[in-house]
């Protein structure tokens, strides 16, 4: 470190000060903000004295300045496009200095830049659809929805034994797993959907739970974000859960309800969890007509409750009912702007390959699963997908780009099952995606990528169930 950075750290130190990483130069712009002539409220400015700033933008901004009066200062390397000044403050909490950012990238040649201006309702084509550079995570993810409607009582899905209609076999899950289950009630009459857990361990275990469940008379569902399915994801999302307990005590050979949900006959459920133990459990998911814990512990131990099964075939995907290898994908996607303007490309976003091989992969394998369910997460209900696309400008003038999220599947009519409605958010900022068979593409915004730099474009979605599967993210040069 030069005698001259030192010195600042020093002096920031003794007045309170927050350090100044070394070698810290570009400012990351983490909530979109005003950049000022001075430090003076925003909304006390003239619009000449301030210019607003993107979430995720990277700006060259000479050397780290400590903070003062809850602003950094800062002398751009590049003037904002339409900025009169270049030397100004930026509010503290929404920036940070950071390291000078790794030089652009070789262009990918898997990413191609196609010409032509996208039509309002226009997706990508399918065989155009770059991959996302991504990988599987999380937590292991125990999943039940097969069968997705239920006719009786019994159990949906156990990963405690090998049954000798279903199949399966024996799987603790240990330290934090996932849960997720949807299920349709077809008795005829008021059923109730229970999520158990079991202690196969010779001592006493605890758990904890957070998570949501409901069904479509508590949660109408009657167009975009609305839905049992869509306040699952909502919840997750704004991380504020129906359920909610730590260290629950269960002792050798014992049971304990984690949720419970009442249906009326014909009502859907929807169900994602959280379980983290501190020794190996088994999961379940139970149907009675009682309600009572006592009577699905019972039934766990039972036969399997009848319904419509669904298997993974040469013509269908079958539906989920096992532990599957993770519960996120997460990933950062490079991307070299082209030199010129009106080009657009397509990143495939949850995806499968299975009936089209253009399409990437972004479902998971099962570790094990009941014999006659999905072999692979398809459709990926309930899964977190977090990625970023990072998208390089290295031309000498800022950039416009325009980035959208569609679906693959396109009709003359609309209909419900193929309907994508989530949750989501886009660099912080809270939305809800929404795209039916007629209007298969939404935009999310426009946004400038300085010059000779990079802008971050950061999407959040727990995927909802009962939606479209076969999504993309569409980046258009402006």
């Amino acid at each position: 470190m030069k005698k001259t950075q030192r010195y600042i750290a020093m002096l920031a130190a003794c007045l309170g000060l927050a350090a100044i990483p070394a070698m810290a130069d570009v400012v990351r712009v983490d909530t979109s903000t005003w950049f000022k002539r001075t430090t003076a409220d925003s909304s006390t400015l003239a619009a000449a004295d301030k210019c607003w700033v993107n979430a995720g933008s990277m700006l060259g901004a000479g050397s780290a300045s400590p903070v003062v009066a809850n602003h950094y200062a800062a002398t751009l390397d590049t003037p904002l496009a339409g900025c009169a000044f270049s030397t100004g403050y930026f509010f503290a909490p929404h920036v940070a200095w950071v390291q000078d950012p790794v030089a652009p990238p070789a262009q990918d040649p898997a990413q191609v830049w196609y010409f032509g201006t996208l039509g309002t309702n226009a997706k990508v084509a399918d065989d155009q659809l770059a991959p996302l550079t991504i990988a599987a995570g999380g937590n292991k993810f125990w999943k039940s929805n097969n069968p997705e409607i239920f006719t009786g009582t019994g159990w949906l899905m156990q990963n405690s034994r090998t049954d000798a209609t279903r199949g399966g076999q024996a799987n603790q899950l240990t330290g934090c797993s996932s849960a997720y289950f949807f299920h349709i009630n077809q008795t005829g009459g008021t059923a109730y959907v229970h999520l158990l857990a079991s202690n196969p361990q010779a001592g006493g275990v605890t758990l904890s739970a957070k998570g949501s469940a409901y069904t479509n008379a508590t949660k109408p569902l009657n167009g975009k974000g609305t839905g049992q399915s869509y306040y699952v994801s909502k919840d997750w999302r704004d991380g504020s859960y129906a359920v909610n307990f730590s260290n629950r005590a269960v002792a050798s050979l014992q049971a304990t309800e984690i949720a419970k949900v009442a249906m009326s006959a014909n009502n859907m459920a929807d169900g994602r969890f959280e379980i983290c133990t501190t020794g190996g459990v088994y999961l379940y998911t139970v149907v009675t007509t009682t309600g009572t814990t006592s009577d699905a512990i019972n039934k766990s131990q039972g036969a399997a409750a009848p319904g419509d099964i669904y298997s993974t075939g040469p013509n269908t995907y079958g539906r989920e009912g096992g532990v599957y290898a993770a519960s996120e994908m997460t990933g950062l996607t490079n991307v070299v702007l082209p030199a010129g303007s009106g080009q657009y490309i397509g990143f495939s976003f949850d995806t499968t390959a299975k009936y089209n091989s253009h399409l990437h992969e972004q479902t998971v394998a099962a570790d094990t699963r009941l014999s006659d369910s999905a072999t692979r997460t398809f459709g990926n209900y309930g899964h977190k997908f977090d990625t970023t696309l990072r998208l390089f400008n290295t031309t000498s003038a800022a950039r416009d780009v325009r980035i959208s999220f569609a679906s693959s599947y396109t009709a003359a009519t609309n209909t419900p099952s193929f309907t994508f409605s989530s949750p989501a958010s886009f660099n912080g900022v809270k939305l809800d995606l929404w795209t039916t068979p007629t209007q298969p593409r939404q935009v999310i915004g426009t946004y400038t990528v300085p010059a000779n730099s990079y802008f971050d474009a950061r999407l959040l979605v727990y995927i909802a169930g009962l939606g479209v599967t076969n999504q993309q993210l569409v980046v258009e040069a402006l």
